[in-house]
C-alpha cells in the first residue's frame, strides 16, 4: 500500500536549517522584529536573510505585517513558543544520554536580554533548588513557594513585573554548558536587577563579568561560588 506523506517532515526540515531556526528562536524570545533588526542581531546579510524569511512564510511559520516602510515579522502560531523550550529540554537530555560533555570554559554571558553561561546556569539551578522557581516538563517555568523572598534578595520584586506580550518564564538551553538557564520576562528582570546592583557588568561582546560585589552577593543570597573570571 502507498505510504501517506507525513506533513511533519517538511515542517521539521524548515526548522532544521540553522539560520531559519535562529530566526524562530529570536522571534520566540523577544517578539516581532523588522528585517533590519533580525539581520543585525543574527549577523546575516539582508539578501540571504530575506530568502530564509520567504521559506518561513511559505511554511506558515512566520507572518509579516507592514508599518510604513517596515516589514515586521512575528511567529504565526503561538504554539511555536511552546515548542522551543520543549526542544531545548529534549536537546539537553539527548546530549547527556550521548555522553557529550559541556565546554570546559563556559564563561558568563548574555543570551538576548537574560543571563547565560556559568552565571546563568548556576543561578537558575540555585533558584530551582531553593523553591523560588518550579520547572515543568514542557520547559516552562513558574514561580515557586519561595519566589517572593528569594527573588527579592536579588533585587527583583515579582509583584512589580508588568504584564507584557512576552512569556513570563521558560528554560533556554545553553549550548556550551549543556544545561538550561532562565529566559522570558523574569529572566530579563533578573539580569536588569543584577546589573543595577553592580553585580554584573559587560565584558567583550556578549561576555559578562561577575564583579567582586556580585560574587559576594550571589554567595550570600544563593550560595553560589563564582570565580573572578566568570
Amino acid at each position: 500500500m502507498p505510504v501517506t506523506p507525513d506533513p511533519r517532515i517538511p515542517l521539521l526540515k524548515e526548522l532544521a536549517e540553522p539560520i531559519r531556526l535562529r530566526v524562530i528562536d529570536r522571534l520566540g524570545h523577544r517578539g516581532p522584529a523588522t528585517v533590519t533588526e533580525l539581520s543585525g542581531e543574527l549577523g546575516v546579510a539582508m539578501p540571504k536573510l530575506s530568502n530564509h524569511l520567504k521559506r518561513l512564510r511559505e511554511a506558515g511559520l512566520v507572518h509579516v505585517t507592514r508599518s510604513g516602510r517596515h516589514a515586521i515579522y512575528a511567529l504565526s502560531d503561538p504554539s511555536l513558543q511552546s515548542l522551543l523550550p520543549l526542544l531545548d529540554r529534549l536537546t539537553g537530555r539527548a546530549l547527556a544520554a550521548a555522553g557529550q560533555a559541556p565546554s570546559a570554559t563556559t564563561r558568563s554571558r548574555r543570551c538576548y536580554d537574560h543571563l547565560a553561561g556559568r552565571v546563568g546556569v548556576d543561578l537558575y539551578a540555585a533558584l530551582l533548588e531553593r523553591g523560588a522557581l518550579v520547572d515543568h516538563p514542557d520547559g516552562t517555568v513558574a514561580l515557586g513557594p519561595q519566589a517572593e523572598a528569594t527573588l527579592a534578595s536579588l533585587g527583583v520584586r515579582t509583584g512589580a513585573l508588568e504584564p507584557t506580550r512576552r512569556r513570563f518564564a521558560f528554560e533556554c538551553f545553553d549550548s556550551l554548558a549543556h544545561a538550561p538557564h532562565l529566559a522570558g520576562a523574569l529572566g530579563d528582570a533578573v539580569a536588569e536587577a543584577l546589573t543595577a546592583r553592580g553585580w554584573i557588568e559587560p565584558g567583550d561582546g556578549r561576555d559578562l563579568l561577575v564583579t567582586p560585589a556580585g560574587r559576594r552577593g550571589l554567595r550570600r543570597t544563593l550560595g553560589l561560588a563564582l570565580g573572578s573570571a566568570r
